[in-house]
């Protein structure tokens, strides 16, 4: 490793004219100078072109392109500025979130202590207006197993809780372009399964702000059909891993817990062929027992003829749906900041 080896900040960017600014200044500041800041932007139809290149021009480590391929979205984005970057560590930032002063200088000191692992996860702060206002970690340690938190709606970090060796990062297959949603949480899962080298420093300083907002690109249309088919295909991709790893029933309670949020979401969207398909896909999970494939078909009935509307029929097969996941204490409509503490 290079003694003071150049980091690539990777960063997708579509229509963030107003807050991007606030992520420049967070970078410009960096204590550590060697980083190179790779945008690609998505077809941006606001004035964050014009900033992007104005970044550019005011520093030559900044490297603005625009996506000239298909599919749309971040991950394609995200994959052509690692491919176009020229760093030996790459940092993955969102256009909405904040570094600290000190990240990558904290980053590239940790990989120098333990430079045999892939990736290191590092602990992240919410925050909604202000990085420091909510003092809210992301999430914590508990000493469970990592790959049974992903699946049970609790992971450690999403992607920019990461620094990345880019060989390995290359290596594991880069990010899943087909996904509209989840991308992060099918990286991590697969780089789990494959055997990626990484430790968990959740003794240093957060080192990056995750800002929280209803409008962010991830949250908005969650239940569409192009993300609740992202989600579906995670699922498939990590049994079908699973399976051939022989350790579908180790991880059984996480995929409970994935295919019940994936049936409620299919019921309570209407998406009616695929929740068809999900219910067959039980059979082949071998996860839950008859009575509880009996429930969640009754449940299929229910929001097919429309039963729910009589008073308390739905609250009902819910609270069943719900005690599946009981074993591992995961609750319906998880959202993903529910492990966090003050600090």
């Amino acid at each position: 490793m290079s003694v003071k080896p150049l980091v690539s900040i990777i960063t997708p960017s579509f229509n963030r004219a107003g807050i991007i600014s606030e992520t420049a200044t967070s970078i410009f500041a960096q204590t550590y100078p060697h980083w190179e800041w790779v945008i690609v932007d998505d077809g941006s139809t606001d004035e964050s072109w014009g900033l992007l290149q104005q970044f550019a021009k005011s520093d030559s480590r900044v490297k603005v392109f625009k996506r000239e391929r298909e599919p749309k979205g971040a991950c394609t984005c995200r994959n052509i500025a690692v491919e176009k970057c020229s760093g030996e560590y790459l940092i993955f930032l969102d256009t909405d979130d904040l570094l600290a002063s000190f990240c990558i200088e904290q980053r590239i000191y940790a990989m120098q202590e333990s430079s045999y692992n892939d990736f290191i996860i590092f602990p992240m702060l919410l925050f909604r207006k202000k990085h420091d206002d909510l003092k809210l970690l992301w999430n914590i340690e508990t000493g469970e197993d990592d790959l049974q938190r992903i699946l049970c709606g609790d992971p450690i970090c999403q992607g920019t809780g990461t620094l990345w060796k880019k060989q390995s990062f290359v290596k594991i297959g880069m990010w899943d372009e087909s996904l509209f949603m989840w991308q992060d949480i099918e990286l991590h899962i697969r780089s789990i399964l494959k055997g990626v080298k990484y430790i968990k420093r959740m003794d240093l300083k957060p080192d990056v702000f995750i800002r929280l907002s209803e409008i962010s690109l991830s949250r908005t249309g969650h239940h569409a059909l192009p993300k609740f088919l992202s989600r579906f295909n995670v699922l498939k991709k990590t049994v079908a891993t699973l399976k051939a790893q022989k350790l579908l029933e180790e991880y059984a309670p996480g995929l409970m817990s994935i295919y019940c949020e994936l049936l409620i979401n299919a019921a309570q969207s209407k998406h009616n062929a695929h929740l068809k398909e999900l219910l067959k896909y039980s059979d082949m999970l071998n996860i839950f027992s008859s009575k509880e494939k009996r429930m969640m078909k009754y449940y299929q009935l229910v929001r097919r003829f429309k039963l729910y509307k009589i008073s308390g029929v739905e609250q009902i097969i819910l609270k069943q749906l719900e005690s599946i996941r009981n074993p591992i204490k995961t609750k319906l409509n998880k959202i993903f900041y529910n492990h966090t503490i003050e600090v």
